[in-house]
Order: C-alpha cells, then sequence, then structure tokens
C-alpha cells in the first residue's frame, strides 16, 4: 500500500514538473503573463502578507506585466505542511510559512529559531542579508524547494493569566501553549513552564477554558489574535525568533527568465525589509496600545540575565542534536 502510494506521488511530481515547463513555455511563446500562484496561511491584513503585497505589486509593475499574482490567504489553501507539499509538487508556486515549518525537510533551520542568538531587528535585518543566511536554509533545495528570503513575525514573548513573569522562576509550573518545534519544547521545559503543543487558532479557547495558562507569541500577532482578552501579564522576553521564510517550486523558479528571478529577488527581499522596519514599531505600537486601552500589565524591562543563564542548560541539550552548529551559531551572533 505504501508503495502504491509512493509511486502515485512519484508520477504525479514528475508530471507536475512536465506542466510547469510547458506553462512557462506557451506563456512565453504566446507573450502571455507569467501566472505565480503565492500563499500565506494566515490573515490578508497581517504585516507579512502586506510585505508579500509590496513584493507582489512592485514585481507585476517592475516586468511591465510580464508576471502576474495569483494570490492565495487565509487558510483557503489547507495548512502549513499540506501546503509545503503542494508547493513541492508545483500545485502552488510560492509559499511562505514560519521557519519552523520547514525544519521537518531541512532541519539545521531549527538555528534560526534558538534563544538569544538575535540581538534585535538590525541584527536579523543583516543575517538575512548576508550570506550566512543562504548557507542555512539552502539544503531545502534537495525537497525542491527555493529559498527566496525570510519576512519578520517580531520576537517571541512569553504572557499569562496568573502571575507577573520578571525572573526565570516565575515561569514555574506555568502551562504554555507552544508551537510543534522541538527546540521550543526544550527551551520552557528547560526554563520552568510545562510546554503545550497546539495550533494558533486552538490557543484562544485553550487560555479562556484554563486547559494552558499562557503562550509565547510575539506583541503584534498576541493582538491581532485578541490575547488581551483572556491574559493580564505580558513579559518583553524577546527570546526567540521565528519568522517567516518564502521559498518557490525549484523547478518553476529554474524554468523562469534571468531577468525575472533577478527582478523577483529583488523585490521579495524589498517588502521583506519593509516587514523589518515596520515590524518593530508596529509590535511596540500594538503592545502599548494593549497597556493602555485593555490594561494589560506589562514587564518592559524584566530581569533578562535570570533567563539567560536557564537558557544554557538548553544549549546543552541542542548540541547534542545532530543540526546544531556552534560555529554557525558563533558566525550568527557576530554579525555587525
Amino acid at each position: 500500500m505504501r508503495k502504491g502510494k509512493l509511486l502515485v506521488l512519484t508520477l504525479v511530481v514528475g508530471i507536475s514538473f512536465i506542466l510547469i515547463g510547458a506553462s512557462l513555455s506557451v506563456a512565453a511563446a504566446a507573450g502571455k503573463p507569467i501566472e505565480l500562484s503565492l500563499y500565506w496561511a494566515l490573515g490578508n491584513k497581517t504585516l507579512q502578507y502586506k510585505g508579500m503585497t509590496k513584493f507582489m505589486d512592485a514585481a507585476e509593475k517592475r516586468t511591465n506585466g510580464r508576471v502576474k499574482f495569483k494570490r492565495f490567504c487565509c487558510g483557503t489553501m489547507g495548512a502549513d505542511l499540506e501546503s509545503l507539499e503542494q508547493m513541492r509538487i508545483g500545485a502552488l508556486d510560492i509559499r511562505t510559512a514560519g521557519l519552523g515549518v520547514y525544519a521537518p525537510y531541512h532541519a539545521p533551520i531549527n538555528m534560526t529559531a534558538l534563544p538569544y542568538v538575535f540581538k534585535d531587528y538590525d541584527h536579523l535585518w543583516k543575517f538575512v542579508e548576508s550570506p550566512l543566511w543562504y548557507e542555512l536554509v539552502k539544503g531545502l533545495e534537495k525537497s525542491n524547494m527555493k529559498p527566496i528570503t525570510n519576512f519578520n513575525a517580531g520576537f517571541r514573548d512569553v504572557f499569562n493569566s496568573k502571575r507577573p513573569v520578571h525572573r526565570v522562576e516565575d515561569l514555574k509550573g506555568l502551562k504554555l501553549k507552544v508551537p510543534r518545534i522541538p527546540s521550543f519544547i526544550t527551551l520552557w521545559k528547560t526554563l520552568g513552564a510545562i510546554p503545550h503543543v497546539m495550533k494558533v487558532t486552538e490557543q484562544y479557547m485553550a487560555m479562556k477554558t484554563g486547559v494552558v495558562d499562557g503562550a509565547e507569541m510575539s506583541m503584534i500577532n498576541a493582538k491581532n489574535n485578541k490575547m488581551y482578552e483572556v491574559t493580564k501579564y505580558y513579559t518583553v522576553l524577546q527570546i526567540c525568533w521565528l519568522g517567516p521564510l518564502m521559498t518557490m517550486n525549484l523547478d518553476r523558479w529554474n524554468g523562469l527568465p534571468g531577468d525575472i528571478q533577478k527582478i523577483i529577488t529583488e523585490e521579495a527581499k524589498k517588502g521583506a525589509k519593509w516587514t523589518f522596519v515596520e515590524g518593530e514599531r508596529q509590535n511596540r505600537e500594538a503592545l502599548r496600545w494593549m497597556e493602555k486601552e485593555k490594561g494589560l500589565i506589562v514587564d518592559w524591562n524584566p530581569d533578562t540575565a535570570s533567563f539567560q543563564a536557564k537558557v544554557e542548560e538548553a544549549y546543552k541539550v541542542y548540541a547534542k542534536e545532530k543540526w546544531f552548529d556552534s560555529e554557525m551559531i558563533r558566525k550568527i551572533r557576530a554579525i555587525k
């Protein structure tokens, strides 16, 4: 049965690649626009989708209409892994998803989500523009995915409904929603919390009903998901980063004319940079709004040193993983 499914998938992939090449050739020969589909699973009001919209609008304009984007969002094309598989076989052209979603295809990506790797937004963007970024993500090409750039979703903080969290000891016993990312689970266990893996769409009700006490998330996403309705305390830890990665079906990418590839790369980076510049401002504004308008109790200056000291224990666990590269971590931290 399993071999049969594998054979079917192989045939589908092969047919998809043939169709991709054929459609590009026909479009070029007929002078028709090259249509590229792009999918973002979350809302169309998010900072990331706005950045992607800037990219798509600019690329269409700069190519004088030679490229047209079919734009999808908001869960219409399936969940993370499902839609990535669609992109890999060519049913979708471009997919932007959280870095953690790509880790099963290329485990070293986990290093971008480790605690206290990045100092600030400027450091983050310099990493995304550096050769180190491509060195870290290029392994995705083995899974037929072409990395294009990283967008920004903000640093991850922690909030809860039980008590203020100022020192690492304050986390002990708190039930926290975390994404299905092994490094995150290890981190919050090490810090003394009790991680509960669940989808973002499930966390509001989980907090409302007491299944979890809190969660880790960026400021703007906490606002967009109305976490202020079910939480009381917010701590600005900026402990991890989990920015969305834009990839394209590699065969589709290779079939594009060189000048189109150049335009897509350059305009995608411009749209991504906007999310870093604007993201820092919007995240701070979102938290100030929740503090002022919704009564959220915010610790803007926690005892970061106590968290950093405890994090070293998590790094001892990470060091045992095959994907962990201490020299890569050192190089990323050393970016000026």
